[in-house]
């Protein structure tokens, strides 16, 4: 029997219910078999996160290696990164193995604690990460910070494809404006994303990154949780989005809602699923384990990964 495999790149949560964690067990709920690299390790519970400690580079190079050389992933899913070195181990051995569905969780602060991602991290994933992946998926807020990044900085291209990417970019930027679309490039440009759209911040990091992105809506407002995928097309300039509507689910056990929805695109595109078909799919599960409601600590407690699997 083969079973698609899938590798997770992330922190550990001892609390169990998002990281490393919470991804091997969504990876086994969606049919997948689950490893594991460690990023960092974080002192954490359902109230919140104290302290966070990196793995060493030379030794998170390894843990890659040595696993991607016996078992190569059909997917991966990158979460928590702690440092620039770390980026750019990353991504230095997705080139050299040539790993493909790489999925960027790009988690910048838990809910509550300490910060995982500083500005020089979220500068490297931006300029090196985003453009080797095939998908990335924020938050509303670390959609918002992604911009402000790009815009702040002067961040340089690692390749000839990335440079490409951005004079087109730029080029479909200057027509945009002269035409006064409704996409306020000029705007974001300058750093100021705070009052763009889902949609249009996706379209903005898509095209400055090369990579499709999932804005995830849990943080926006509304009886509703959409998200919004942009990817590119030869068809349209402004690229496709595409919208994934559901349903708000009041509760008070949300922990761990972006792990387990980047981890099951993973596992569903592992399983030869297309990307919008994985991220629906991804959603359905998710909205599970939150409807499920199950009460785990004294704080914001996990999702349950297990809700499908006992349906």
């Amino acid at each position: 029997m083969k079973i698609p495999t899938v590798l997770s790149i992330a922190g550990s949560d001892p609390s169990g219910g998002a990281g490393i964690q919470g991804d091997i067990k969504t990876i086994f709920a969606e049919g997948c078999y689950g490893m594991g690299v460690v990023t960092g390790l974080t002192v954490q519970n359902t109230l919140g996160v104290s302290d966070v400690m990196p793995v060493p580079t030379d030794f998170l190079y390894r843990q890659i290696d040595e696993v991607i050389s016996d078992i190569k992933p059909e997917a991966t899913k990158i979460g928590m990164i702690v440092s620039a070195e770390q980026v750019d181990v990353i991504v230095g051995l997705i080139k050299r193995h040539s790993l493909e569905n790489v999925i960027v969780d790009p988690v910048i602060a838990p809910t509550s604690g300490a910060a995982f991602a500083s500005e020089e991290v979220m500068k490297s994933m931006i300029e090196k990460l985003f453009p080797l992946s095939t998908l990335v998926t924020p938050n509303l807020p670390e959609a918002k910070r992604i911009c402000e990044i790009i815009g702040y900085q002067n961040l340089k291209l690692e390749d000839d494809g990335q440079m490409q990417a951005q004079a087109k970019f730029q080029s479909q930027i200057k027509t945009q404006v002269q035409s006064q679309s409704q996409f306020q490039s000029q705007t974001l440009i300058h750093g100021n994303s705070a009052n763009q759209s889902a949609p249009e911040l996706a379209c903005f990091i898509g095209q400055r990154c090369g990579c499709s992105v999932l804005i995830k809506g849990g943080h926006a407002e509304g009886s509703s949780s959409t998200d919004y995928l942009w990817t590119a097309s030869d068809e349209n300039m402004m690229g496709c989005t595409t919208e994934f509507i559901g349903d708000r689910v009041e509760t008070t056990s949300s922990h761990g809602t972006g792990c387990a929805l980047s981890s099951s695109i993973a596992a569903n595109m592992a399983k030869g699923h297309t990307l919008e078909a994985a991220i629906e799919i991804g959603k359905g599960y998710v909205t599970s384990a939150l409807k499920s409601d199950m009460h785990i600590g004294t704080g914001n407690g996990s999702i349950d990964h297990g809700a499908l699997v006992r349906k």
